[in-house]
């Protein structure tokens, strides 16, 4: 009898699936699908001659703490030579979506070129409104960039 306890735990056990990131409640992914809607819209701008990346960055960047940033003219004028560093653009897939808690999304896309991708990463963060925290903020770009570091994109 004593052998078969241990049996019969280790057969539950093998019928219990095995533990995976959380999962994303309905709400987040709203929230996520509305922070991408934006970067849709960027790329668009972006890859668009008539508009491109001043205009494309101003927009993504319109109320929140990046706006003004000394780093921000820099970042406008390095994107404006991406045509030039690695051909014309092709078009973007999302490379990965991260949920930090509630309050942080960070999204990685692969910006397809002619000749060489590049990976650009953006960080939303959101804080309450209210003293305490209560009430949900609107969501902020904190952070921008990209780089050609295809590390880490198979993970």
């Amino acid at each position: 009898m004593s052998t078969k306890l241990p049996l019969l735990f280790l057969f539950l056990v093998a019928l219990v699936p095995p533990v995976t990131a959380q999962e994303r409640t309905a709400q987040q992914q709203a929230e996520v699908e509305k922070l991408q809607a934006g970067i849709e819209d960027f790329f668009k701008g972006l890859s668009n001659p008539l508009i491109g990346p001043e205009q494309a960055f101003g927009t993504l960047v319109a109320k929140g703490p990046l706006k003004g940033k000394d780093e921000l003219p820099k970042l406008v004028a390095k994107a404006g030579k991406l045509e030039e560093s690695y051909g014309r653009y092709t078009g973007h897939d999302v490379a990965s979506i991260k949920t930090v808690g509630n309050e942080l999304v960070i999204l990685r896309y692969l910006y397809k070129s002619e000749r060489f991708p590049v990976i650009w990463h953006f960080y939303y963060y959101r804080t309450g409104n209210g003293p305490t925290g209560s009430t949900k903020g609107d969501w902020n770009l904190i952070e921008i960039r990209f780089d050609t570091n295809l590390d880490g994109l198979d993970k």
